[in-house]
């Protein structure tokens, strides 16, 4: 009787570790939008929303000319309207461009 009750203790204990530990198991949570992505969350969602970020794809089209030796947004206003990227977020694009031609030409 004694050798069942210790089993049946040691069953009882085993399983409510056992709950315990699953239950704090870590669950990644998804990047939010405008963060980078690290190698580890490449996942399918991870790179469709770094991939549809219109301030993402607004960044990327900030060019070097270096003909003319300045920063220039690539992409006309309206194309940039024609992937859904706002008027407003055009003009915030063209003033970065702004003043990063301005820091550059102090700092030549």
């Amino acid at each position: 009787m004694k050798k069942r009750t210790i089993i049946i203790s040691l069953t009882a204990l085993l399983c409510a570790v056992s709950c315990k530990e699953e239950s704090e198991l870590q669950v990644s949570k998804p990047p939010l939008p405008h963060t980078n992505i690290n190698s580890t969350e490449f996942d399918s969602e991870a790179v469709y929303r770094f991939q549809t970020d219109k301030y993402q794809m607004l960044n990327s089209m900030i060019r070097y000319d270096y003909t003319k030796k300045k920063y220039v947004l690539d992409i006309s206003e309206q194309d940039a309207l024609d992937i859904g990227i706002t008027t407003d977020m055009y003009k915030e694009a063209l003033k970065r461009v702004e003043k990063m031609n301005k820091i550059n030409k102090e700092h030549l």
